[in-house]
């Protein structure tokens, strides 16, 4: 599967749309522009997920995270990492 950074982008700005409430793969395809297959909005997440734009908690629903949203103020280069792999955090993963 292709990677789709428009699609990345868009998922980035629908989750910022939901403020404090976390969203689940279905209410993030129900908010995006045309039909996506909830395989390849989950798909496009967890590629978020590596670059620690988006966090998951164990019950499946997305957040952005500050480094997400850092990303979306400033207009910045959602891909910098293309060369090198992004910073590594022990402790990320699942929300508690």
């Amino acid at each position: 599967m292709k990677r789709d950074k428009a699609l990345m982008g868009d998922i980035l700005k629908t989750l910022a749309t939901f403020g404090t409430t976390y969203g689940d793969v279905e209410k993030i395809q129900g908010e995006l522009a045309g039909k996506q297959a909830p395989e390849l909005i989950l798909h496009h997440l967890r590629l978020l997920n590596d670059r620690r734009l988006v966090a998951v908690d164990m019950h499946n629903f997305w957040r952005l995270t500050d480094q997400g949203y850092d990303a979306l103020e400033t207009g910045g280069d959602l891909f910098q990492w293309q060369d090198e792999p992004p910073p590594t955090n022990a402790n990320a993963g699942i929300d508690n």
